[in-house]
């Protein structure tokens, strides 16, 4: 395998914030949500309240990531 020597002055940083990959997650995470909701018998009776948990914190979280990714790119103008 061939070494590539790059000068960590020539490196530039990538200009991205990520909300697409936030709006995707958030989407995703409530979609779960909703599916647990109205279709209970996917999972076992044990376990459902715990993935009912993690999917609605997990919505929440994406929710509160967009509020603060959409707050820094209005203050830096972007």
């Amino acid at each position: 395998m061939k070494k590539i020597n790059v000068d960590p002055k020539d490196l530039e940083p990538i200009e991205t914030d990520g909300i697409n990959l936030l709006y995707i997650g958030t989407f995703l995470f409530a979609l779960a949500t909703f599916g647990i909701i109205y279709q209970p018998n996917w999972i076992d009776d044990q376990t459902q309240s715990v993935w009912l948990k993690v999917t609605m914190m997990g919505t929440v979280l994406g929710l509160i990531g967009l509020r603060i990714v959409k707050r820094r790119r209005k203050r830096l103008g972007l």
